[in-house]
């Protein structure tokens, strides 16, 4: 018996074990199955989150588009923005944005641009919109290695050379340019707007072939619709130039303001024209101007600036005594009739129509105007405060200091004007601009000291820009300022390029400073006789000879005349006709 119980006992047991074997199985099946469903549901959801990314990005993407193809701009801005919440690296996104920017003249396009060159270093397409927007902020050295990174066969392209063109452009390599654009004619043909290039710069050639060529192409596109209205004004502007018959330019004036495209610039053109012959249409036509820009503030204040500069601002005034208050307060038109009392120097009526008005966006505007009235009367404490809340006021936009630039160049305020330009050096969108007109400001003005101090700021900005370079050794050898630094950056200039007639003369003068006129002479005589005959290149050559006693320095002396010399260049070739002068009476 005790062994049939003990084989119950050890049946019952094993089902026990085979039990809770059974049991465990389930339970691990059960833990690995929910693990499972565990991972594939957050695969799922992680898989779904990237398709509704992904659907978002096509969808925000469309919107931006059509958004800027409506000009749209704001719209387009926060479809692209939400991209970027949702993918911060999301290429179409990142290209809205640059546009944008581009549009808008924020230099952060640069950034945009890039980063989607980047990430897309295989298309073609971004590269070279990352070296026009290079260039469109005046950064060619950007373009230039935005365009080295395109492949041979990217590099066949006609937007390749048209992209080139503008580089070459950008850097006056006329010749470059229209090698270029040329290439792009061949290689797309039917695209016209790389013949109004060639042709735009054909007719501004000072060979009477390439002149001829040039004019006939942009005849030739006056018959298409896209390229009519630049072709037009560029043979306008080439008759301008050569004298062209009066009738003949008034003709294409009045064809140009036809077109359904034209602008008020372009009317504004026909209009001058009428005035400047003082043909019998023109009081017509300015009464017809006058009837279609009465409801549209931009072009209305384009009409009374361009009849203030006309010097008819009484007609102006007249005109305006019968426009509604309601139409005149609108921007810009309250600037453009504060203009009209300046250029009549009633300080008064100028004081009355801008201190207690609201410009709006224009309020900085107002108080320039308002403190030039008040300087005029000689309130100068008065004034003083009222260009200090000028500037205060403009601080805040690139675009606002510009605007109180022009204004104060046109009102001589050379103080305020350079202060204003100053500011701006070291705003990365408007730095370059500002620099640039710093440069031709101390250029016209004769101010050594001024061109080296903007020399060097622009040296820092655009270190690889030759010229610039060029430039600052040049007026460093001049003024004495750091000679051997400029000697230094003049011979490593001319070894870059030893055939450029104004590297090889920055070159040339460093010699000289340096104790060695032989030298000097040696490295210029590499040049051309036309590169010689250049009356800026003349005045170096002659300064060289002269310090060799060589009697053909006058000609070249002479020649030198023509140039535009600064004060200290101008000492030079004095002290070296004195030079030769005495050297002949020791004779």
């Amino acid at each position: 018996m005790s062994s049939i119980a003990d084989a119950g006992r050890d049946s019952k047991k094993e089902l026990m074990e085979s039990f809770h074997q059974r049991k465990e199985r389930f339970y691990l099946r059960l833990l690995f199955g929910t693990l499972l469903g565990i991972f594939l549901l957050i695969g799922i959801i992680w898989g779904g989150h990237d398709l509704y990314t992904r659907w978002q990005e096509k969808r925000l993407t469309r919107r931006a588009t059509v958004a800027l193809q409506n000009g749209d701009d704001a719209t387009a801005s926060l479809a692209a923005r939400a991209i970027l919440q949702m993918k911060p690296k999301s290429v179409p996104a990142a290209r809205i944005m640059a546009e944008l920017a581009e549009k808008s003249g924020n230099r952060a396009a640069l950034a945009w641009r890039r980063g989607v060159a980047e990430a897309e270093p295989h298309s073609v397409e971004d590269a070279l919109a990352w070296a026009k927007c290079a260039l469109q902020f005046g950064d060619s050295a950007v373009a230039q290695r935005a365009l080295a990174g395109i492949d041979e066969r990217g590099q066949e392209r006609a937007d390749y050379h048209a992209t080139s063109a503008l580089l070459a452009q950008a850097a006056k390599q006329d010749d470059k340019a229209e090698a270029e654009w040329q290439q792009a004619v061949q290689l797309d043909p039917n695209e016209k707007g790389y013949q109004l290039q060639v042709g735009t710069l054909q007719i501004n050639s000072k060979d009477q072939s390439r002149h001829a060529a040039g004019k006939a192409m942009l005849e030739s596109l006056r018959g298409d619709e896209r390229q009519r209205t630049a072709a037009t004004r560029a043979l306008i502007n080439d008759g301008v130039a050569h004298h062209e018959n009066a009738q003949t330019l008034i003709e294409l004036a009045r064809q140009l303001q036809d077109y359904p495209e034209a602008t008020i610039t372009d009317r504004l053109i026909f209009l001058d024209f009428l005035h400047q012959v003082q043909q019998p249409a023109f009081t017509t036509y300015l009464t017809q101007l006058e009837n279609r820009v009465a409801t549209q503030p931009a072009d209305l204040a384009a009409l009374l600036e361009w009849m203030s500069q006309s010097k008819l601002n009484l007609l102006a005034l007249d005109w305006i005594k019968n426009l509604p208050q309601q139409q005149l307060n609108e921007w810009p038109v309250p600037m453009a009739v504060a203009g009209i009392y300046a250029r009549l120097k009633d300080w008064r009526k100028l004081e009355e129509i801008t201190r207690d008005a609201n410009w709006r966006q224009g309020e900085f505007i107002r108080h320039a105007y308002l403190a030039r009235a008040l300087r005029a009367q000689d309130k100068a404490a008065a004034a003083e405060h009222e260009w200090a809340a000028a500037t205060k006021v403009a601080s805040g936009g690139s675009e606002s200091i510009l605007a109180l630039v022009r204004i104060t160049t046109e009102w001589s305020w050379d103080k305020e004007m350079t202060d204003l330009l100053w500011s701006l050096t070291t705003d990365p969108e408007k730095q370059r601009d500002a620099i640039q007109t710093l440069y031709r400001y101390y250029v016209r003005s004769n101010d050594t000291q001024g061109l080296y101090r903007v020399l060097v700021r622009w040296a820092e900005i655009a270190p690889n820009d030759l010229n610039v370079q060029n430039n600052l050794a040049q007026v460093s050898l001049l003024l004495n300022a750091r000679p051997e630094e400029g000697r230094r950056l003049a011979a490593e200039i001319y070894k870059k390029m030893p055939s450029n007639a104004a590297y090889v003369t920055t070159y040339a003068y460093s010699l000289l400073t340096k104790g060695d006129p032989q030298a000097a002479v040696n490295a210029m005589s590499s040049l051309t006789q036309e590169q010689l005959r250049d009356p800026a290149v003349s005045a170096y050559y002659g300064i060289c000879l002269a310090a060799l006693r060589d009697d053909r320095a006058r000609e070249f002396l002479d020649n030198a005349q023509k140039a535009e010399l600064l004060p200290e260049e101008k000492r030079l070739i004095d002290k070296a006709l004195a030079s030769l002068n005495s050297s002949r009476r020791a004779q």
